[in-house]
Formats: structure tokens, C-alpha cells, sequence
């Protein structure tokens, strides 16, 4: 669809879904609440026991907005700042402000290696707002104990003896496991690998999915075979052996050498125990900056026991950050973990960049020609801190009057609808759009000045690389890969994670150098991903892994 074309359809929608998401004048802070600031500890409850994973919850806000950051606190130990921006229909209908909506705040803390008294201990928050005010939400008072074990799994059942000889041409038979086919960072991922495999005639793959979803054309287009809807049950153990069971039944003989098991989701992992039971290796990609403990903390006992077991018996682990990686090393053992940052298919953007119309892209996106575009790309959803970095650009809007921020990725779900009421409740809403998910990211990195990560967990975002390959400076949040990735100031900028107040001084920072410099940053950052992020060099580790993993399994068997 021609750029014109697409991007009149998305201000169609936009304007339409903004109509139906408007908050419609709420008014401000009643009278009663206007000038004090509200906030509760709402979980954990007085006197309940914590173990394992815990998630603290609660809200605050300020006569001045929401909180720009809360800190939780149990006992003597600092568990970190909270996630921001949460929705909160219940605060908003109590106080009648749009700060009320998204003054919602959580904390998933692991508190599976806690050392502390035995008694009940203090857990307690402190909110702070954007003018200094502080606000003590607690103590709680509540007790840690060691982490429940997990429900040990019934008996294993019989492997299924299978053939590991390889197809006689050089070509590896893979049996590729996924959590969804979605447009999301690792799925994209998985695509542009197994194409670069191929590419190279390493593998024969086939790919099975939990979930179904556009990018399964884009295997079948490789001609790769897929098959997509074989969820596993994760709140059943006995359906969830018996999906196991199935999958193990259906591959066996199909020669299948290793199993690459894509994402730590308990909806990929069942992949693993399938490798176990046809004894081939499993080799796990691991995108997700969660420890196994929060990750799987909702798992039935006893599939999270299976998962746990076939994750310490991975024949490899791949991480693309070195951070995340030392959340999985003691799970799966430090000497099978790999820090490779994942490869990026340049081939396709810089046609698009050689050929791409700047001023035109403006004019058909409805963007002034000497707007100052901030760029946020991804899903709508909390952990990617959109609402936060609304507020932020709201604070620091005044001081750059052609800054405009556009988000792109939203959906017609409950967070886009949020985030959408926020936005029109600020002082810069005309300064402010939401753009729906779209296939033709491209065209937005080549129109825009900055993007702007915001998020709270990310190995190593795919938004970020692309950014940086079209030479578009990067600002983004100092959490997990992305400080291996930029370094502040020379391949992009940096700044806390959970902060409003910060982020908010580092957006006005960027905004503030001069655009010679910035563009500078740019190539810098460019330059980095071409070093650092070679597609072929991804593929040439995994070959390797692959090959290692399959020959340690020949010659362990007897």
C-alpha cells in the first residue's frame, strides 16, 4: 500500500478512535483532595506470608499529576522502583482526573534468595511527585518465608528412541519452537534467523507455534512448513503431558537432529521437554529479562517443575544481552549460557533509506516540515512505559515548541484506550498522536529526529537496532542489553528506567542538542549495529551451536 495511502487511512482511524476514547472534560481534583496527596499499598495485605515471586501493588498522585517514581522498601533492603502508569478506573472514578486513571504502580520482586528475620517485617513505599512531594505509603507488615519447592512431576514417562542422522545434504533437520507468530520483537527475530539459515543452506526447518499469526506467511513464503494453535496447557499438568505426548508421538521419525526453542514463554517451552523425550539437544533463545522465578510464577507447580527440569537440561541457552544472561546462569548453568547479540537484516532497509523523501513522508504523514518528531515504536502495554513518557514530553514540551511526539503500535485494546485518554488530557495533546500498528515502520524512521525507549524490561529491544541502522539517535532506558548497545552521549543517550522526573530531563537534554550533533549520534549509531549486529555473524554462532550440540549428543549415547 503506498505510504500516502496508508498513512490517510491511519489518521482516519486515529481521529475516529479518538472520538470514542476522549475522557470528555473531567474535571480537576475535587476540592476535598485537590490540595493533599493520595496514594495506598493495596497488596500484599497486612500479615500474609511472601515467597518466591511477589508482586507489591498500589497507586499515588499528587496535586501536580502522578507519581514520577515510587520506591519499594522491605525491611532493610531496597526491592527497586515500581512500574508506573498502570490503569486505575477505580482512582479515577474516586477523584474525577485523568491522573486518577493511570496512577496505578507494581513490583514484581524475587525474593526466592531473601535473608532476613524471621518476625514480620516493614514493606513500604515512598511516591514521590513531580514537584519533590513525598508521600509514605505503609509499612505493611508481612512475612518471608523460603520459596515453596515446586510440585514435583509425575514419573517421566518413556522417551521416544528417534534417529538424529542429518538429511545427506549438509542440511540439519530443526524443529523450531515459538510462543506466537504476532509481529513482536522475537518472532521477528525468529524469521530473519531462519531466513539467514536457509540463506546459507544450514537447515531444514519446521516451525510449531502456540499461536497463530500474520508472520506465519512470512515462513511459509521461505517455504518453511508451520504449524501454528498447538498451545500446551500451563494450568493443567495432566493436559499438559498429554499435549507433550502428542507432540513427541508426531515428531518422532521425522529425523528431527535438535530442537531451538524460541522465547523462555511457557507457551514455547514445551518444545524443550519434547527434545528430552526424543533425546536430541534443545538450544533456547532467550529474549525475556524476567528471572525463571517471575517468568513462570503462575505456571501450574508441576509444569513449572517440568520447565525448570528441561531448562537445566538445555544443551545451550543464547541470550542477546549479557545482563539477561546472569538471570539464567545459575538456572542453567553458567558454562552452557552464550551472550550473542542477535543479528540485523540490513539488506532490506538501506534501499528503502537510499530512496527515501524525507519532506514528502512529512506531508503525507500531516507533520510540519520543521517539526521536531519523537518517535516511540511498540506495543502499548505498561511495561513499555508509554503513559510515562507522555507525561514526560508534556513536561518539556513548552521548552520545544516543534517537538511533536507520535507512538506508534496501538491497538484497540484497553491500554491503547488509556493511553489515548491521557494523551488528550494533557497540556500538549495537539503536540501528541497515537498511530495503529503498522507493517511500514520504515517510513517513520526515516521521518523522525528521535526515538525514544522508554521501557522498563528489555534485552535488547529490535526497535532500537532498526532505529539505529536508519541512523535515527536513540534515547532509551538503561536496563538490561541496552547499556551494552549505547553508549551516552556517543551511539545514543541513556537514562533511568521508572523515573518520570528523569526521563522527563533527558528528553529536554536530547532536545536540546544541536541537530548537527544529534545526526552525528546517528551515524555513530549506525556504524555500532553494522559492528555489533551482523546477520550473517548471528547465523555463523547459531551453525556452531547446532553443530556442538548435536555431536556432544552422538557421543554421549551409547
Amino acid at each position: 500500500m503506498p505510504l500516502k495511502q496508508s498513512l490517510n487511512r491511519i489518521r482516519w482511524r486515529l481521529r475516529a478512535t479518538r472520538r470514542i476514547w476522549r475522557p470528555g472534560g473531567a474535571p480537576e481534583l475535587s476540592a476535598q483532595a485537590g490540595d493533599i496527596p493520595l496514594g495506598q499499598l493495596d497488596a500484599p495485605i497486612a500479615y500474609s506470608t511472601l515467597r518466591g515471586s511477589v508482586a507489591v501493588r498500589g497507586w499515588a498522585m499528587f496535586p501536580s499529576g502522578p507519581a514520577a517514581r515510587v520506591e519499594v522498601q522491605l525491611g532493610e533492603r531496597s526491592l527497586g522502583r515500581a512500574r508506573l502508569g498502570l490503569a486505575r478506573p477505580d482512582i479515577e472514578a474516586l477523584t474525577g482526573t485523568p491522573s486518577g486513571a493511570v496512577s496505578g504502580f507494581e513490583l514484581n520482586a524475587d525474593l526466592s534468595d531473601y535473608v532476613g528475620p524471621d518476625e514480620a517485617v516493614a514493606l513500604r513505599a515512598t511516591a514521590t511527585g513531580m514537584e519533590g512531594e513525598r508521600l509514605e505509603l505503609g509499612p505493611v507488615k508481612v512475612r518471608v518465608s523460603e520459596a515453596a519447592e515446586p510440585q514435583r512431576p509425575r514419573p517421566e514417562r518413556a522417551r521416544t528412541s528417534t534417529t538424529t542422522e542429518s538429511t545427506g545434504d549438509g542440511r540439519r533437520r530443526v524443529l523450531v519452537f515459538t510462543h506466537q507468530l504476532d509481529a513482536g520483537g522475537a518472532q521477528t527475530f525468529l524469521v530473519q534467523l531462519v531466513r539467514g539459515l536457509l540463506d546459507r543452506d544450514a537447515v531444514e526447518p519446521t516451525v510449531v507455534s502456540a499461536l497463530n499469526g500474520p508472520l506465519r506467511e512470512d515462513f511459509e513464503r521461505l517455504g518453511v512448513t508451520v504449524h501454528s494453535g498447538i498451545g500446551s496447557p500451563i494450568d493443567d499438568l495432566d493436559s499438559h503431558l498429554d499435549r507433550v505426548e502428542e507432540l513427541t508421538a508426531w515428531a518422532a521419525g521425522q529425523g528431527f537432529e535438535a530442537v531451538l526453542v524460541n522465547t523462555a514463554s511457557p507457551l514455547a517451552s514445551p518444545g524443550a521437554e519434547v527434545a528430552e523425550r526424543l533425546r536430541i539437544p534443545a538450544i533456547w533463545a532467550i529474549h525475556e529479562s524476567f528471572s525463571p522465578a517471575v517468568l513462570w510464577a503462575d505456571l501450574d507447580p508441576g509444569v513449572r517443575a517440568l520447565s525448570e527440569a528441561a531448562l537445566a537440561n538445555a544443551a545451550f541457552a543464547v541470550f542477546e544481552a549479557e545482563a539477561t544472561q546472569r538471570l539464567y546462569e545459575e538456572a542453567v548453568g553458567a558454562e552452557r549460557c552464550l551472550t550473542l547479540p542477535y543479528g540485523l537484516d540490513l539488506e532490506p532497509i538501506d534501499p528503502e533509506r537510499a530512496g527515501f523523501d524525507r519532506e514528502r513522508a512529512r506531508r503525507d504523514a500531516g507533520l510540519p516540515a520543521d517539526a521536531e518528531v519523537v518517535l516511540c515504536v511498540g506495543s502499548i502495554e505498561p511495561r513499555k512505559a508509554q503513559v510515562s513518557l507522555a507525561h514526560a514530553f508534556d513536561l518539556v514540551a513548552e521548552r520545544h515548541p516543534h517537538a511533536q511526539l507520535v507512538f506508534v503500535g496501538a491497538r484497540e485494546n484497553s491500554n491503547s484506550r488509556l493511553l489515548a485518554e491521557w494523551t488528550d488530557s494533557l497540556r500538549a495533546a495537539e503536540r501528541i498522536r497515537l498511530v495503529p500498528v503498522t507493517p511500514d515502520v520504515g517510513a517513520w524512521y526515516g521521518l523522525s529526529d528521535l526515538l525514544v525507549c522508554a521501557s522498563d524490561i528489555e534485552s535488547l529491544p529490535r526497535t532500537v537496532l532498526e532505529a539505529m541502522a536508519w541512523e535515527l539517535p536513540v534515547l532509551a532506558t538503561a536496563v538490561f542489553g541496552l547499556p551494552e548497545l549505547i553508549a551516552d552521549g556517543e551511539t545514543g543517550w541513556l537514562c533511568p528506567d521508572r523515573d518520570v522526573e528523569r526521563l522527563a530531563a533527558a528528553l529536554d537534554r536530547v532536545l536540546s542538542v544541536a541537530p548537527d550533533e544529534r545526526r552525528s549520534v546517528g551515524r555513530n549509531g549506525r556504524k555500532r549495529v553494522e559492528a555489533r549486529h551482523a546477520l550473517n555473524d548471528y547465523c555463523s554462532g547459531v551453525i556452531r551451536l547446532l553443530d556442538q550440540a548435536v555431536d556432544d549428543t552422538r557421543r554421549s549415547k551409547p
